[in-house]
């Protein structure tokens, strides 16, 4: 009891010393703008970030060290999306990164609003990696290699698959972004090219969600915390439209429902699915895909010498009628 309470104390103490709101005041003509309560939970948040890259870090440095392979190398994912969001919501903490625009509606006050573009730039960074996640544990592509090894087309289909992606998911995050900036109600014509793609997005993921659930080499507890995520993911828009929006929350109130959602989004989310990604990681992989597709050219090669040799050669053709039309003659 004394050593939970000395750490309540300490804690409560380190956030009755948050002064980021005082040593990086808001400009004052904003006149809606987070303040301490809304900085302390963003502290939160940074921190829960910076615990998962420390985490992330030191088991890949271990794997390094250790058992350097295929399952290693997909910690470098979820590393980076936690130490990309460490820097935003280091920042967004900070009370940096931001500009501020007017409010076309008066649902939580008047006058400028803060918006933090830092967290824009966080999400137009990390959703790749995030979406290259979600790629590994549902695409399907690489199944039964050994019935197809043509390894070029099948890697070529899983970039195309994921630079689609990564295109939606960007103008999803430049829509957004580009929306909080505009004063005028055109803001949600940027919001509606935003949800179109975000749509798009959805379609393609559950595709590969629904070929996932139907190939007994992946993981339907992967999947069906993917189906929970849908379910987060169309909560952005929401948290878009009540702040940036249509202004019915205030700032500190975005802060929060914002942290949660990319909690869950870009630190939970890879923590959990990068488990069952390297669970169903071969290490022998690629090994075994080089020779598969070596055999496969070996056969038809093969094939290829077969049908020459059973075709009648042409010159020998020509030489057999010439010693005809001589007999002849």
């Amino acid at each position: 009891m004394a050593v939970a309470s000395t750490f309540i104390h300490n804690n409560l103490e380190l956030m009755n010393r948050n002064t980021a709101t005082s040593v990086n005041p808001t400009n004052k003509l904003v006149n809606m703008h987070i303040t301490a309560h809304g900085s302390d939970w963003l502290w939160a948040a940074f921190s829960v970030f910076l615990l998962l890259t420390i985490i992330h870090l030191l088991l890949f440095l271990y794997g390094l060290l250790k058992r350097p392979g295929l399952k290693n190398s997909l910690l470098v994912l979820p590393l980076f999306t936690n130490a990309v969001f460490s820097v935003g919501y280091f920042t967004y903490a900070s009370n940096l990164g931001y500009a501020w625009q007017a409010v076309e509606f008066h649902h939580a006050g008047t006058g400028l609003r803060q918006i933090f573009y830092a967290k824009f730039i966080a999400w137009f960074v990390g959703w790749p990696a995030v979406l290259a996640l979600y790629e590994i544990v549902t695409s399907t592509v690489l199944d039964r290699i050994e019935e197809n090894p043509n390894i070029f087309k099948k890697f070529f289909l899983i970039f195309q698959t994921w630079l689609v992606k990564f295109i939606f998911v960007e103008i999803y995050v430049l829509g957004l972004l580009i929306g909080s900036i505009i004063f005028s109600t055109y803001k949600f014509g940027y919001f509606t090219f935003a949800v179109f793609f975000q749509l798009l997005l959805m379609v393609w993921v559950g595709r590969d969600l629904h070929k996932s659930f139907r190939s007994p080499s992946h993981s339907n507890i992967a999947n069906f915390f993917l189906i929970f995520y849908y379910l987060v993911w169309i909560l952005y828009p929401v948290a878009w439209g009540l702040s940036e929006g249509g202004n019915v929350i205030q700032p500190d109130s975005e802060a929060v429902f914002y942290g949660i959602l990319d909690l869950i989004t870009f630190g939970l989310m890879p923590t959990i699915l990068i488990f069952f990604a390297m669970k169903g990681c071969d290490e022998e992989f690629f090994s075994k895909l080089w020779q598969y597709h070596v055999k496969a050219e070996s056969e038809a090669i093969q094939e290829n010498e077969k049908i020459v040799a059973e075709t009648p050669s042409t010159e020998a053709g020509v030489v057999d009628a010439e010693v005809e039309n001589e007999a002849h003659v």
